[in-house]
C-alpha cells in the first residue's frame, strides 16, 4: 500500500470518518509528541547534514574519543596522551565493568552483521605496556591526535585470545571489542594462507585491519553512537597505514549504512571481502 495510502485503511469508505488533523492535535495535546522516534529521526537528520572533520592547525583532541579539547578541561596521563573529562569519568575500572561490556558488545555485534563470535577465548584487562609490547607499538605523544593501540586479539595453540587496556574510556573500550572482535571472527573464519595468497602476503595485514575499522565504524553506527563514528569515520580516512588503506578500500567496496540499519551486503558475508 502506498505510503499516502495508509490513513484511508487501503480505500475503505470508514477512512472518511477519521478527522486526522483533529487526531493529531489532541495527540499533542495529551503529550504524545516529541516522542523517542521522532526525537531518534531528528538527530538522524542532524547526523546526516554534518560531517566531522579534524582542523588542521592548532588544535587538540582527545586521544581516546577524538573530541577536540577546549580550555584546560582534560587530564594528562604519564604517557602523554591527554583524555576529555567525559572519558575520565568513564574509565571502567573494575573487571565486572568490562566483562558487562564486552558481552553487551559481543551480542550486538552479532546482531548487527548476523555472525557468531560466541567462541571460547580468554578475555583479560592487562596494562599499557603489555599491550605495547605486545602489540609492536612504539608510541610517543604528538600534537593533534595521539590514538594508541587499546587493545590486541590473538589465535594461538592454546586457543583465542582477546586484550583491552585497563583503565579504558567506556566508548573506547567499546570501538575498541568491536575491532578485536571481529579478529577473532577472521581467525575462526579465514584461512590465513588463501588470503595471502590471494591478496599478496604484504597486504595481509591491509585486509585484515581494514574490515576490521570498517567493522568496528559500522558498529558505532549499528548502535547509534552517531558523533562517535563519525571521528573514529575521519580519523580512519586520513590515516597513511595498513589500517587507514585498509579501511578505504573497504568502505569503497561496503558503504558504510548510515542510519545504522546493516540491511546491505557486508564483508562478513565473503570467504574474500575484497
Amino acid at each position: 500500500m502506498p505510503a499516502s495510502e495508509f490513513l484511508a485503511y487501503g480505500g475503505a469508505d470508514a477512512a472518511h470518518g477519521v478527522d486526522v488533523d483533529g487526531t493529531l492535535e489532541y495527540l499533542r495535546r495529551n503529550g504524545f509528541a516529541n516522542g523517542y522516534l521522532q526525537r531518534a529521526r531528528e538527530a538522524l537528520e542532524t547526523y546526516e547534514k554534518r560531517r566531522f572533520t579534524f582542523e588542521p592547525m592548532n588544535a587538540s583532541y582527545c586521544d581516546f574519543c577524538f573530541m577536540k579539547l577546549m580550555g584546560g578541561e582534560h587530564d594528562r596521563l604519564k604517557d602523554g596522551r591527554e583524555r576529555c573529562i567525559r572519558c575520565s569519568r568513564t574509565v571502567l575500572r573494575t573487571s565486572d565493568e568490562f566483562h558487562e561490556v564486552f558481552s553487551s558488545v559481543r551480542r550486538n555485534l552479532e546482531t548487527a552483521f548476523d555472525i557468531s563470535v560466541t567462541v571460547a577465548m580468554r578475555v583479560r584487562m592487562v596494562n599499557a605496556k603489555e599491550i605495547a609490547r605486545s602489540s609492536g607499538e612504539r608510541f610517543e605523544p604528538t600534537a593533534g591526535v595521539d590514538a594508541r593501540v587499546l587493545g590486541y586479539a590473538e589465535k594461538t595453540a592454546g586457543g583465542y585470545s582477546l586484550f583491552i587496556e585497563n583503565g579504558s574510556p567506556k566508548l573506547a573500550a567499546i570501538s575498541t571489542i568491536a575491532h578485536e572482535l571481529t579478529h577473532i571472527w577472521q581467525y575462526r573464519t579465514w584461512d590465513v594462507r588463501e588470503i595471502e595468497r590471494r591478496y599478496g602476503e604484504r597486504h595481509r595485514l591491509a585486509v585484515y585491519e581494514g574490515m576490521a575499522t570498517w567493522a568496528q565504524i559500522q558498529y558505532l553506527l549499528f548502535t547509534r553512537e552517531f558523533e562517535q563514528a563519525d571521528r573514529q569515520e575521519a580519523y580512519a580516512a586520513q590515516r597513511t597505514d595498513d589500517y587507514g588503506v585498509g579501511y578505504r578500500l573497504f568502505v569503497e567496496r561496503y558503504p558504510l549504512a548510515r542510519d545504522g540499519d546493516i540491511d546491505a551486503d557486508t564483508p562478513f558475508r565473503h570467504a574474500y571481502p575484497l
